[in-house]
């Protein structure tokens, strides 16, 4: 049996209906006082995403992801790196030295306001990228478990053979400085693959345009697996792609590395 997504339909009925619900209180990194997720921050299936991609972001010594690779938007490719940090710190700068960054007190950009290309690299390169999923679930909010087996092509192929998602809708909780329908402050639909246990896309819907983020081409380099592949689509157009070359895992760094 499986489900087709009328995925328009779920997402603006999510955040109506998860207002409510959530993990069960505050992470316990908050009550802690550590900057890790706690083995009872996020719900089942997330849990289990967190530890086939290698357990980032749950001891000190892989409390922060580095991603270089090459970056394609309207202004052309060029080489790009990001690194996201718990508790949810994040910063991106490519080959102009062009810099977007959250150090936990809002989102800023190099030598000016944000830009609409800034906010979708905020997005799709940092808010929706699967650790920073994990880190801003364990944060607090609500979810709920949309359903399984849901096929993404519409029951369009014949003989289809997978990919099959499980559904969670997300609904993040308030945070100082940062706008409602703007990275990190946005109601989510989070796909999960249900062969691989990874994330492979993130949908938004804004004013009725859908935005997603799709993660593919996972890759394993020692204990840890990468999407080597990060698209963006608006309203089912490409907009951003970034091809990953390399990632590591290690300890945190200074907040001030969070500031562009």
């Amino acid at each position: 049996m499986f489900r087709t997504i009328p995925i328009l339909a779920l997402i603006l009925a999510a955040p109506a209906s998860i207002e409510a619900q959530g993990n069960g209180g505050p992470p316990s990194w908050l009550v802690n006082k550590t900057d890790l997720i706690g083995p009872g921050d996020l719900p089942t299936h997330l849990g289990f995403t967190l530890n086939r991609s290698g357990g980032r972001m749950v001891s000190a010594d892989k409390a922060q992801i580095a991603v270089s690779g090459t970056v394609t938007d309207a202004q052309g490719s060029r080489p790009a790196q990001f690194s996201i940090q718990s508790p949810g710190y994040m910063i991106f700068r490519d080959g102009s030295s062009r810099g977007v960054g959250f150090d936990g007190n809002g989102l800023k950009a190099t030598g000016g306001p944000l830009t609409a290309n800034d906010h979708a690299i905020a997005e799709s390169l940092l808010a929706h990228f699967p650790d920073m999923i994990c880190l801003q679930v364990a944060a607090g909010g609500g979810y709920r478990r949309i359903g399984s087996h849901f096929r993404p092509d519409g029951g369009t192929t014949p003989a289809y053979k997978g990919p099959y998602w499980t559904l969670l809708a997300f609904s993040p909780r308030t945070r100082p400085g940062l706008a409602s329908g703007k990275a990190l402050q946005q109601d989510m639909i989070i796909a999960l693959d249900e062969q691989t246990g990874f994330i492979a896309e993130i949908r938004v819907v804004l004013g009725g345009s859908v935005t997603q983020t799709q993660f593919s081409n996972w890759t394993q380099k020692g204990d840890q697996w990468y999407p080597a592949s990060i698209v963006r689509l608006e309203a089912g157009k490409q907009v951003l792609r970034f091809d990953v070359q390399a990632a590591t895992v290690g300890a945190a760094g200074p907040v001030s590395a969070f500031i562009p």
